[in-house]
């Protein structure tokens, strides 16, 4: 198993950092101010960011793996 390096030098954590960090922030202010029949959108909205950075992960894992 690969050591992960916790720091901004990091591709993966300064990706999370951009994408998942701004949409968890912007999913709790809209759960704040949102009216109780579109409490669901926030939820959506970390459904999908997640999903894409897992789905970038995997990709990125498999370019790598190819490129050694």
């Amino acid at each position: 198993m690969e050591r992960f390096d916790m720091s901004f030098q990091n591709k993966r954590v300064r990706i999370w950092f951009a994408l998942v960090l701004p949409l968890g922030l912007l999913a709790v202010l809209l759960y704040i101010f949102l009216p109780n029949e579109f409490q669901f959108i926030p939820t959506l909205i970390l459904i999908v960011g997640l999903a894409i950075y897992y789905a970038w992960v995997v990709l990125d894992k498999r370019k790598q793996r190819s490129n050694k």
